[in-house]
């Protein structure tokens, strides 16, 4: 479970220095004491970036000695736990949306450790997106029950953060999947929802489409008629409205 421990900037250090085998006198000097890399290895001490630019330095050269390309910075040792978690989670997600990455189970793990750091380091946003992702993953396994699960999860967050594109995306994300689940009822639920925040043509046809399995089709009708772009599919759906009314 490593990749869910972020340390704390002076524990890197000391990370970093037990791993080349290196003693605080090792990078003590002139510009830093013994005594101020014990206390910022303890927490006891913030560190200046003057400081973080010397340990940053010393520490690739005595890596480089030891034949370790080690290749680190000042902000490793300046950046909370916060931002590096950000970080972590911005990598999960280009991972998870690489189209040449991950299988589907290594997919689901990242977006575990995704929702675990958001979780454990107040990142709202990025909580919001995992689970609507993971929805997403759901969803495509057919597994609509949890799929919905996780979509409300995110629409719950999206709220909290007034993320307006968020909440219309999670509208139309469960409309959708209540759609395939052959809940007709619940899918023009949420398209109402997220016609509220707009419509697009594809919400309009499954809307349309959902009020076609239920019989209604004067509003099937009433709903295709807004639709601008009619494609194959939306023609075929208005020619069957056509025969029957």
């Amino acid at each position: 479970m490593d990749d869910l421990r972020i340390l704390k900037p002076g524990q890197r250090l000391k990370e970093i220095r037990d791993r080349l085998g290196l003693t605080q006198g090792d990078l003590s000097g002139k510009y830093m004491s013994k005594n101020y890399i014990s206390m910022f290895e303890n927490g006891k001490r913030p560190i200046s970036i003057i400081n973080a630019t010397y340990l940053a330095d010393i520490l690739n050269a005595k890596a480089k000695e030891k034949g370790i390309i080690l290749n680190i910075n000042s902000s490793y040792f300046i950046k909370n736990e916060k931002d590096i978690a950000r970080e972590l989670c911005i990598d999960g997600f280009n991972r998870i949306t690489n189209k040449n990455g991950i299988d589907k189970y290594e997919k689901y793990w990242e977006l575990y450790k995704i929702i675990h750091l958001s979780r454990e380091y107040g990142l709202p946003d990025l909580l919001a997106k995992s689970l609507k992702l993971k929805g997403k993953l759901l969803y495509r396994e057919r597994l609509y029950s949890c799929a919905i699960t996780h979509f409300s999860k995110s629409l719950l967050h999206y709220f909290r953060e007034e993320d307006i594109s968020g909440i219309n995306n999670c509208y139309k994300a469960m409309g959708k999947t209540y759609f395939m689940d052959k809940n007709y009822e619940m899918a023009i639920t949420y398209y109402n929802l997220a016609s509220l925040y707009g419509e697009e043509d594809n919400m309009l046809y499954y809307k349309a489409l959902s009020y076609y399995k239920l019989g209604n089709y004067e509003i099937t009708k009433s709903i295709i008629d807004k639709i601008v772009f009619k494609d194959g599919r939306v023609l075929e759906l208005e020619n069957s409205i056509s025969n029957i009314i």
